[in-house]
């Protein structure tokens, strides 16, 4: 795993100094040449970045451990549930790189001048918030921790430093980080989980080893079921304030965990990619955007890789920015463009091979 960390900062540390000096040029471009549309539109929505999940470890895909309890009980018409995402990359810098900023596998935007998800929801109004428990500094600046830099307001609560994967606490201290942010009605909260990384018996408490600790899956296992838990505390914590509006979850990558390859990019398998998502929108926001809706649940049979996580979420608020927001890339409208074989992965080296 340490080698997959030096992958995920040292190949494209060039682009990623690129893509902080350019900074000042991104808020540029937006103040002089982008019209946001819609800024009077408000709500509250949440954003959580999974990590290292293999949705065919989830019951609610069909496997046969019951490792995700409380997603397996959200059976509402809110809970919207993706049966074909992908990862655009198999490790976290590269996949968000692309899914937080508006560059992505098919467009030829520039990476260093592609704005960002929360620089284009600041300048629509909303007060941005990132809630993680990644490292925030590691062997590299990267554009995750130059992106997370751009919030109002900010909660790190791993302070590990350098080419570690270490934590303070697990994720479910997260939960609380929310009761400390300040709360208008206008929002966009990031949280950014440790989820699923290795080594996957420090990813969750005691309580939690339902499925053992003989093998990596039985780990792995128990740290599917403990994120199912975090999330379910999440979800309760912010479905109750005033004005939320929605919940995205998708995950970074997946895990080869049946084959023991983790998610090492030069051992390559497809599982390295398949990816849980969910969306979850209240009755307020179906009602008031019931055309967004109608195209978000026939999009959950559509493929989807996370490097368009930029448009989708822009969808979803309702935000559109002119010059980068891209209509086919956004499930939320009827032109999403599904077409299956358009679809790749590992940044445009392979095409998306469904499993299912």
């Amino acid at each position: 795993m340490i080698t997959n960390l030096y992958y995920d900062t040292s190949v494209y540390v060039d682009k990623y100094q690129e893509f902080n000096k350019n900074k000042e040029l991104r808020k540029e471009q937006i103040d002089k040449n982008f019209v946001i549309e819609n800024k009077d539109n408000k709500g509250i929505f949440v954003l959580v970045i999974g990590e290292s999940q293999n949705k065919n470890h989830f019951s609610r895909y069909g496997y046969q451990r019951e490792t995700t309890p409380w997603l397996d009980s959200m059976k509402s018409k809110n809970m919207l549930i993706f049966d074909k995402a992908y990862a655009c990359y198999t490790h976290t810098v590269p996949a968000l790189t692309y899914a937080l900023t508006a560059k992505n596998q098919y467009n030829d935007l520039v990476l260093e001048k592609s704005v960002s998800l929360l620089e284009v929801a600041e300048k629509a109004g909303f007060e941005t918030v990132w809630i993680s428990n990644q490292v925030q500094y590691g062997a590299f600046d990267t554009p995750i921790s130059i992106i997370a830099d751009e919030a109002n307001q900010q909660k790190w609560i791993n302070n590990t430093v350098g080419a570690k994967v270490d934590i303070n606490f697990y994720d479910e201290k997260l939960v609380e980080e929310i009761d400390n942010i300040n709360i208008t009605d206008k929002m966009l909260i990031v949280i950014h989980l440790m989820g699923s990384h290795a080594p996957y018996e420090d990813r969750y408490p005691s309580n939690f080893a339902k499925f053992g600790i003989v093998n990596k899956v039985d780990r792995y296992d128990n740290s599917i079921l403990y994120t199912d838990y975090v999330m379910s505390l999440i979800f309760e914590k912010v479905k109750n304030m005033p004005n939320f509006k929605g919940m995205i979850y998708f995950s970074d990558h997946s895990e080869a965990v049946d084959q023991g390859l983790e998610h090492d990019a030069n051992n390559f398998v497809y599982d390295m990619v398949e990816i849980p998502m969910y969306i979850y929108l209240s009755d307020e926001y179906i009602q008031s955007y019931s055309n967004k809706f109608d195209n978000i649940q026939k999009a959950q049979k559509y493929l989807f890789t996370n490097d368009l996580i930029f448009n989708t979420v822009l969808g979803v608020m309702d935000t559109n920015i002119e010059n980068m927001y891209e209509v086919e890339n956004d499930i939320t409208n009827k032109k999403y463009d599904y077409k299956s074989n358009r679809f790749k992965t590992m940044y445009n080296k392979k095409d998306i091979i469904v499993s299912n």
